[in-house]
């Protein structure tokens, strides 16, 4: 791990220092767990400064990361723009005062990474997906099926079939004899 990403968070605090730092892909194994790809990227500015005798981290987080698209399955860059405030403390505690939201760490060994992976993780969305334009290409050449022709082939299925399945149907009978 480089020094560069280790800092003193309550050195930088007493003298309200700003720190920017660009990560790669490569520097980020948790987002790579997340499934990041190559290509994705996370610049963080770190604005310190004292709150309650505690280290603060302001932030702004911009940056690509690179998913796969749960729609066409095709990578897909989603575009990282956020901020933070955390509060650095030793111990979690369920009263952290200003609003700050608390992140247990040795304010003596901040890594810097590390902090600008944890607020790309939570500023990613639940399911990565191109713009529906972009998707819609795709949908247009026919590399995947568009949702109204799933649709189709489902209610296709259910014709053919004679009936729709109600899987429930005869759970009432079946617990009134029990």
């Amino acid at each position: 791990m480089a020094a560069d990403k280790i800092v003193d968070a309550s050195v930088c605090a007493r003298a309200g220092s700003t720190i920017s730092r660009r990560f790669s892909a490569a520097e980020l194994p948790r987002l790579r767990e997340a499934g990041g790809q190559d290509g994705s990227w996370i610049e963080a500015e770190f604005q310190f400064s004292l709150f309650d005798g505690k280290p603060a981290v302001a932030g702004e987080l911009h940056g690509v990361a690179v998913l796969t698209c749960q729609r066409c399955m095709q990578p897909a860059q989603i575009e990282l723009d956020d901020t933070f405030q955390v509060i650095l403390v030793e111990e979690e505690r369920n009263d952290e005062p200003g609003g700050y939201e608390p992140v247990v760490t040795n304010p003596s060994r901040l890594d810097l990474a590390w902090l600008a992976e944890e607020q790309a993780l939570l500023a990613l969305p639940l399911v990565p997906m191109h713009q529906s334009e972009d998707c819609a290409a795709a949908v247009a050449s026919g590399e995947i099926a568009s949702t109204e022709e799933r649709e189709d082939e489902v209610e296709d299925a259910q014709d053919a079939a004679g009936k729709t399945h109600h899987p429930f149907q005869n759970l009432r009978d079946l617990l009134r004899k029990q």
